[in-house]
């Protein structure tokens, strides 16, 4: 086998290439060099196609640019081996290599035909110029839209940037009234107080005094001192009202206990009145507050449950705090009158009275002193209330004001 392999390629038997052309050195010549300009040619255009694959994978698939790469060189080699039996009779060798090339061609051949129908979709440059132009147009129009839209934009900043100067303008001058207006309520409070406090001096002196039996003087008198004194609890309230706006935060270390015991101590008087009954249970729990406005909101909430409560039935007043996972909630809850839900939203604006026919002394200042010192410490009220049955407060105290350790659930 190997000896028939070898005599195949022995070039014993054979004379070289250059014996048919006698040796003449201009044929030589020619052949030699053409053989070996197309030789290289052959090995330069697929290396140029290799690169081109290389940097554009995209164009075509990589077998192809293989298979055609294989050919080509196949075909210089067969003009290599030409070169060679120029001078040495390698005729086996190159049938051999023919043959392989004649392979490699045939399966090039094949694969031409198949990559026809995807060459034959591909646009023409007619065709790419006017896609090209079409895009130019496209994106010339999405310019003039971008530009129309950047100057809409630079219109409404515009305008916004007007309307936030207006309503930065309405704001302060709101902010004046406002001050005015509480300033004005705080000094006329205090005018009207003096003149107030002699009426009601007045009147009830002239009560004493009065001889003349009639009875009919009598009740013009007593009416008119309680008028006089709901007009001075009202002015009193507004004056209160007012001078929460004005009041300065004083923020201190409170213990809400302590706080809740100095409340029931100040109104120790009305609650022995209606023999009412408080039952607390308050945590250990430390804040930072005002005290003042804790006491306001404690006192108005504790006195409104003790005042509307009706007259037939003993108060009973519960208040618990305790933490949360957010701060700590503390709810105060009476068995009073209590007011139809629906009104809930109500309850907390200025000379707001639910119950004008229940026989209360009251100017519905109470619990709008309340919202608005819960407003200026920063914590929330909530109420649930059912008419006849009593109302509940609830009030939320934010974790960054709580000092009692870790605030838990």
């Amino acid at each position: 086998m190997l000896d028939s392999i070898r005599l195949y390629f022995e070039t014993n038997s054979f004379l070289a290439h250059g014996y048919c052309l006698t040796w003449r050195t201009d044929l030589i010549a020619l052949h030699a060099v053409s053989d070996f300009v197309i030789f290289a040619s052959y090995f330069i255009i697929p290396t140029a196609m290799l690169y081109l694959y290389h940097k554009r994978r995209d164009l075509v698939p990589s077998r192809i640019i293989l298979l055609f790469s294989a050919f080509i060189i196949a075909c210089g080699l067969t003009h290599l081996v030409g070169l060679i039996t120029l001078w040495d009779p390698i005729y086996g060798f190159e049938g051999v290599l023919k043959a392989a090339t004649a392979v490699v061609s045939g399966l090039t051949a094949v694969a031409s035909w198949m990559l026809m129908p995807a060459a034959l979709k591909l646009p023409s440059t007619s065709t790419l110029a006017l896609k090209n132009e079409a895009l130019g147009a496209s994106i010339d129009e999405q310019r003039r839209a971008n530009a129309e839209l950047e100057q809409i934009k630079a219109e409404l900043e515009l305008r916004i940037s007007e309307r936030t100067r207006e309503l930065q303008d309405k704001a302060e001058a709101l902010e004046r009234m406002n001050v005015s207006l509480s300033q004005y309520a705080h000094f006329a409070s205090h005018d009207l107080q003096e003149p107030l406090r002699k009426i009601v001096s007045f009147t009830e002196l002239a009560i004493e005094q009065d001889v003349s039996g009639d009875p009919e003087l009598k009740m013009y008198l007593k009416k008119s001192n309680e008028s006089a004194r709901r007009a001075r609890t009202l002015v009193r309230d507004i004056l209160s009202h007012a001078e929460i706006d004005q009041h300065t935060m004083d923020t201190q270390e409170l213990s809400l206990q302590d706080e809740t015991a100095k409340t029931l101590e100040n109104l120790e008087l009305p609650i022995k009145e209606r023999q009412g009954r408080i039952d607390t249970a308050i945590a250990d729990i430390t804040l930072r507050s005002d005290p003042a406005l804790l006491a306001q909101v404690l006192q108005n909430i504790i006195g409104n449950a003790l005042k509307y409560t009706p007259a037939d039935r003993t108060p009973h007043i519960t208040i618990t705090a305790a933490l949360t996972g957010e701060g700590a909630d503390c709810i105060i809850e009476d068995n009073g009158m209590g007011f139809d839900p629906a009104l809930a939203d109500r309850i907390f604006l200025p000379f707001t009275r639910l119950h004008p026919g229940a026989g209360v002394n009251g100017s519905g200042m109470g619990l709008a002193i309340v919202a608005k010192a819960i407003g200026q410490l920063g914590w929330t009220i909530a109420v649930e209330t059912e008419e006849g049955k009593g109302t509940r407060f609830l009030i939320r105290i934010p974790g960054e004001q709580i000092m009692t350790g870790a605030v838990t659930g």
